[in-house]
């Protein structure tokens, strides 16, 4: 079935984009928007700059402050609520010339008129009854509302006389009072400045200028009356009728029902080719030749190929239920770019398995960072901080996840060869006892040791780390007595000391863990981050719990503003989650518990997947079955709660807790997660944790700082009761 390019239903998000960096004059030539409204592509990193430089920023230097402010976070809104319209709503048999009429009017209007609403809140302006009436012009009413703030024309006041360059500048101004012409950005930045030398400034000036140049674009562009349907969300109501997801869903349903031919054998199709359900012999030949016949019918019923995205994806989980993973490809490849802006949820799905099966398959790494910069741009994945899109370690992680998505009951009978079967690169299973029998290399130390796993694959790992990791004491020793270097990291960035370490977590044993603390370190040594996990020796000594540990650490060079861990936690915020959950098991049970019974956050689904929780799936958010069973969600919990009390002191920790803010632990770092902005001290203020609370507040901790919801440490300790903090803040001076 061979289909034209045409555009989807959604507008892409570079067309979203490009159509409202147009209005508001911000195309710049050389810029990615243009190339993002021609191929919406997928690309997060981009879509983020140019929203940023192009949008945001670029505005500021017209508006200023806070009218940028409030773009930025609107900006920011709507692209989040559209991401989720685009996911939500399956637009499968609607055309753009369908489907946009309905954004429009149920989407993109409405979102206009809030902005217009939060900036007459703090920035008072023209009249929005007059500013979004058919019958006036947007830059007319705007300079009325001018003319009335300087007591009368405005150009007659910045370019008096009626000759020369006078004259010009009037009848510059009465064009765009008309509307003949409208202002370009930097047409408005110097007239506002001529403003301020003439007269005074009025700093709502170049913003409603700036909004009425918009609107006179934005109608331009448009067959649609979008001032008066902006009108009543502009005004604080919502017209009745249903939501844009309702609409939508409906006119779906009605276009569709004009194909009934291609309904009914469709969903049997789907039926048919589910990943879980048994085959019958004879269902692959028979569930192919349906497959090829629907599509001849659909050059029929849909000849723009509004549905073709289907029959890719039908094609691609054929090949992988029969064991074909090569010749899958390319169809998955196909459904991709087809039901981009147009498939909803599905989308979700077709990302999900085009990734497990690019990830098990050599050499497809391009289309996988493409799958990933789609999951990222649609919120399924966690925005990376920083390096590359596609990690090392998230191939074995999504490799690991296909026999899940593709289970064996569910594949065809005639399924010979299965590669699902195979051990999967990267998984592995060590033989402890084998480890345990292997000699050192005395003659090369810092040897790196090849190690067999037991499903037959290779890693190689330097061998004072491989014998640390296991707590083989005598091994270490004569290592470290043939003069192996402390400093030899693994693969992914781990050193002996990091495994020492968390063997004696695991295990209540640091003979290991001494050896190597006794050995002077590099600092790089001591502050490396795992790739993975991102892990650091501080962090896994603040969870051993021991305060000799850490301060050797510290001593050694640990950097104790360094931030690690999968939510970027500073030690200090860390030691105080950890200390918290000592003093308050019974409210950490019940925290643990609700997040497990919740959908979890993008944060949270980072996190499953570096920790190699295989039946998290491929984006980390399979968490259903837990959910469903309450009493296993806090049998888990409970499980934790106590392994962490028991393994934890009090004293040992506020000792910890003295050891980093000695050595210069920031109390008033910001953190992102889980409320942007909340600091050390204000988590120990919502935790109840006075000593520690005061421990700070003598090394410079703000109680009055706030975060980015403006709650300080007083409002924080009195929203959770805190009520040993608050009788601390209230006998302080604070």
């Amino acid at each position: 079935m061979t289909m034209t390019r045409q555009q989807p239903p959604y507008p892409r998000f570079g067309e979203c984009i490009s159509a409202l960096a147009g209005a508001i004059d911000a195309n710049k030539t050389g810029s990615d928007v243009g190339r993002l409204a021609r191929e919406g592509d997928f690309d997060w990193e981009r879509l983020d700059t140019v929203i940023a430089d192009l949008l945001v920023d670029s505005s500021a230097t017209v508006v200023g402050d806070p009218a940028h402010q409030i773009f930025a976070r609107w900006v920011s809104s709507v692209l989040s609520a559209y991401t989720r319209l685009v996911l939500g709503v399956s637009l499968d048999t609607l055309g753009r010339n369908d489907a946009l009429p309905v954004l429009v009017q149920h989407f993109f209007a409405p979102a206009g008129g809030e902005l217009l609403q939060q900036v007459s809140a703090e920035i008072p302006g023209p009249d929005l009854q007059r500013l979004l009436a058919d019958s006036q012009q947007p830059l007319q009413v705007t300079f009325e509302w001018l003319d009335c703030a300087v007591g009368g024309p405005v150009e007659k006041l910045l370019y008096p006389g009626s000759t020369g360059s006078a004259r010009v500048e009037q009848e510059k101004v009465r064009k765009w009072r008309t509307g003949t012409d409208i202002p370009s950005a930097q047409s408005v930045k110097l007239f506002y400045r001529r403003l301020i030398e003439c007269w005074k400034p009025i700093p709502a000036c170049p913003v409603w200028l700036m909004i009425a140049s918009a609107l006179s674009r934005l109608e331009r562009q448009s067959a649609t009356p979008l001032r008066s349907l902006m009108l009543p969300y502009a005004q604080g109501s919502t017209p009745p009728g249903r939501p844009v997801e309702e609409l939508l869903s409906e006119l779906v349903v009605r276009v569709g029902q004009t194909w009934p031919e291609l309904a009914e054998p469709g969903r049997q199709l789907w039926h048919d080719l589910r990943r879980t359900s048994a085959k019958q012999p004879g269902d692959q030949e028979r569930t192919w030749q349906q497959i090829e016949a629907l599509e001849r019918l659909a050059t029929t019923s849909d000849p723009e190929g509004r549905t073709s995205y289907h029959y890719s994806w039908m094609k691609g989980r054929w090949h992988v239920l029969s064991g074909q993973y090569q010749e899958a490809l390319p169809h998955y490849k196909m459904a991709f770019e087809q039901a981009c802006y147009r498939a909803g949820h599905q989308v979700k799905d077709i990302i999900s398995e085009a990734s497990c099966l690019s990830a098990f398959l050599p050499k497809e790494r391009v289309f996988l960072k493409q799958l990933k910069h789609a999951g990222i741009t649609l919120g399924l994945y966690r925005k990376p901080e920083a390096g590359s899109v596609l990690e090392d370690w998230e191939l074995d992680q999504l490799a690991l996840q296909l026999p899940l998505e593709f289970p064996a009951c569910g594949r065809f009978a005639e399924c010979q060869q299965d590669l699902a079967d195979e051990p999967i690169q990267g998984w592995l299973f060590i033989d402890r006892d084998a480890i345990s029998k292997l000699k050192p290399d005395l003659k090369t130390p810092s040897r790196v040791r090849a190690v067999h796993s037991a499903d037959g694959q290779v890693r190689r790992w330097p061998q004072l780390r491989l014998f640390a990791s296991f707590g083989l004491v005598e091994q270490v020793e004569d290592l470290l007595d043939a003069g192996a270097s402390v400093d030899d990291l693994d693969s992914s960035n781990a050193s002996a000391l990091l495994c020492a370490l968390q063997h004696a977590e695991q295990t209540g044993r640091r003979e290991v863990l001494d050896l190597l603390l006794d050995k002077p370190h590099q600092r790089a040594t001591i502050n490396a981050v795992t790739r993975r996990k991102q892990l650091t020796p501080l962090m896994c000594a603040i969870d051993l719990g021991l305060p000799d540990v850490v301060e050797t650490l510290v001593m050694q060079g640990a950097d104790v503003e360094q931030r690690a861990l999968t939510d970027s936690q500073s030690p200090l915020y860390y030691l105080v989650s950890r200390l918290s959950g000592r003093v308050n098991p019974t409210r950490m049970l019940v925290t643990l518990t609700a997040r497990m019974m919740q959908e979890p956050d993008l944060v949270l689904q980072d996190t499953l997947r570096r920790f190699g929780v295989g039946v998290a799936g491929a984006f980390g958010s399979n968490s259903a079955a837990l959910r469903s069973h309450q009493e296993l969600a806090i049998a888990v919990a409970k499980a934790l709660v106590d392994q962490h009390v028991s393994r934890q002191s009090v004293s040992k920790l506020m000792r910890i807790a003295a050891t980093i803010l000695d050595a210069g632990a920031n109390p008033n770092a910001s953190h992102k997660y889980p409320v942007p902005g909340r600091t050390p001290l204000m988590l120990a203020a919502e935790s109840d944790l006075p000593e520690l609370f005061d421990l700070m507040i003598q090394r410079g901790g703000d109680p009055l700082r706030p975060d980015a919801h403006g709650q300080d440490s007083w409002q924080i300790a009195r929203a959770f009761q805190s009520r040993r903090v608050l009788n601390y803040l209230s006998r302080s001076s604070c």
